[in-house]
């Protein structure tokens, strides 16, 4: 072979790979966008149109909105960076629709229990009630037939991040037949994809990493307002440290309840 030609087919060789490189260089990011809008077909309305949005619409786009959520294993077969992105559009509309409102009474038979107020919580102040919980509670005692109803725990709903916001109380009673309920109340938590109810046996929870051993309690009701949740029947709750409002398709938490 002449050196001519073996200058021209070098030449070729890494014109090619040149040219292949620009070429993913310029569709990788279409691909990845499609990606992400394949994964969460859902178009957010203009903010202007959502202000005048009729209450029904509302609840029907939120609907839209539920139906697009990707399912738990389209997320997890999503490279790391594409779920980042899928993640942070849901989020980022979740957080636009519409509150999803709740008022349950207080279960009968709890109807008139007396609860201590508790202050709005912080971080330091949660941190030393923890410690002092941990340092003096006593096991919630075995409840008999005839007990009559009690507030065994209680905390404040706290912040996970500048993003994901909580307030409200938190309080676990005993029923008189020895069942438990939580109960929410003036209860607020920014709007997010399958939100779940959870009770974790650690404490200082900030992320899925430090969750630790936990019961979920089923999804959320609604985002705003009073609920109720059944703690399984022979569910030892003096073991439960704090409450968790949890993302179960990212594992992300929202916002956060230590029981006292």
């Amino acid at each position: 072979m002449s050196m001519r030609r073996r200058i021209i087919l070098a030449g070729g060789g890494v014109g090619a790979i040149v040219a292949i490189a620009v070429g993913w260089w310029l569709v990788s990011p279409l691909f990845v966008t499609n990606v992400v809008d394949e994964a969460f077909p859902f178009e957010m309305p203009a903010s202007a149109a959502m202000a005048s949005m009729p209450a029904e619409e509302k609840q029907e786009l939120k609907a839209e909105f539920d139906a697009a959520m990707p399912s738990t294993e389209t997320i997890e077969s999503l490279s790391p960076d594409d779920r980042d992105k899928v993640q942070e559009r849901v989020m980022e509309v979740a957080a636009q629709m519409p509150d999803t409102m709740m008022d349950e009474p207080m279960p009968a038979g709890l109807a008139g229990v007396a609860v201590a107020a508790m202050p709005a919580a912080t971080p330091a102040a949660t941190a030393t009630a923890a410690a002092t919980a941990t340092a003096t509670a006593a096991p919630t005692p075995a409840a008999t037939p005839d007990a009559g109803p009690a507030a065994v725990a209680m905390g404040m709903f706290m912040d996970a991040d500048d993003f994901h916001r909580g307030s409200g109380s938190a309080t676990m009673f005993r029923g008189p037949d020895g069942s438990h309920i939580l109960r929410f109340e003036d209860f607020m938590v920014t709007n997010g994809p399958a939100l779940s109810v959870l009770i974790s046996k650690a404490e200082g929870i900030t992320s899925s990493e430090n969750l630790g051993e936990y019961l979920d309690l089923g999804p959320l009701k609604g985002n705003v307002g009073n609920q109720n949740y059944e703690v399984p029947a022979g569910t030892d709750v003096s073991e439960y440290k704090t409450v968790v409002i949890y993302c179960v398709p990212f594992h992300v938490v929202f916002a956060t309840a230590p029981l006292a």
